[in-house]
């Protein structure tokens, strides 16, 4: 099994209007977390940011928001486990 490392967000300078928000430094992640959560069509969607847990992302056309929740570390562990069965 590959090592899960934690999750990099690029830290943003405190003046910055993007502060405290996080956001993925690699956003393919993002879309591997999603698309094995149900994503469909990952071509129509941007990744936004991460709060709470969430990858949120925007629709290319209709603008309308869509998130999903990120793989943890009990969810990890429960899939180990399920592979070495």
């Amino acid at each position: 099994m590959k090592n899960k490392e934690p999750i990099k967000y690029f830290t943003h300078p405190e003046n910055s209007i993007f502060a405290g928000m996080q956001i993925r430094e690699n956003p393919d992640d993002a879309f591997e977390n999603a698309i094995k959560r149900g994503m469909k069509n990952p071509e129509d969607w941007m990744y936004m940011y991460s709060e709470n847990g969430r990858d949120y992302f925007k629709h290319c056309d209709s603008r309308c928001n869509k998130s999903y929740p990120q793989f943890g570390l009990v969810e990890t562990i429960k899939n180990k486990i399920q592979r070495e069965r």
